[in-house]
């Protein structure tokens, strides 16, 4: 349907491009469950790139992750040690999605000012659950009674760093987070013991 070909596909977390049908074959028949990246879109080419820009020309397009867990090596997907433990792979947007975003349409194409990023990464995915999860109502603004989830940018530095290869890799820039009030980052470290956060239920 999109016009896929075997090399359209990355094994995670080896990074091997798969070459021909051939070694699709092989990969498909040793490990059918291998984690892998299916490149739609090629940034490096500048086709490929106006049409992903072209989407945020819409004011109503947002800023958002479905932040896939981390899996590792050994099976495990779940860990609170930091930084994390290597043989970690998932897809690079879990840690760079907001941060490559407010580095590409503000800084370097000047697309959107900074209450206009604000508004795509927080206020409007908030918005579009307010109606599933009423405390969604209190997230994506800082009016009366809405939660304290600040978050204090660093604007010349905030910038992505996950890759394909090198997907879990932190993002930069971000000096001070707080979580309902409580510090989850603190000049630009990231506090273990801080687990003030709650889940929004529908």
């Amino acid at each position: 349907m999109w016009g896929l070909e075997p090399h359209n596909l990355v094994l995670l977390p080896s990074g091997e491009r798969i070459a021909d049908a051939a070694r699709l074959r092989e990969v498909r028949a040793a490990t059918p469950g291998a984690l892998c990246l299916i490149e739609i879109l090629d940034e490096a080419d500048p086709a490929d790139r106006a049409v992903l820009e072209g989407t945020f020309a819409d004011p109503g397009t947002i800023v958002a992750s479905d932040a896939l867990p981390v899996s590792f090596d050994d099976g495990t997907r779940d860990t609170r040690q930091w930084p994390l433990p290597a043989g970690g792979a998932t897809h690079p947007r879990t840690a760079g999605t907001f941060a490559k975003a407010l580095r590409r349409f503000v800084r370097e194409t000047g697309s959107w000012d900074w209450p206009e990023a604000f508004r795509r990464c927080s206020y409007l995915p908030a918005r579009l659950l307010d109606a599933h999860a009423p405390a969604a109502r209190r997230k994506g603004h800082l009016g009366v009674g809405a939660d304290a989830d600040i978050v204090v940018l660093d604007p010349d530095r905030v910038t992505d760093q996950a890759t394909v290869l090198a997907s879990t890799a932190p993002s930069h820039g971000v000096r001070h987070l707080l979580v309902n009030g409580e510090p989850v980052i603190r000049d630009g470290e990231l506090l273990l013991d801080a687990y003030p956060g709650r889940a929004l239920r529908s």
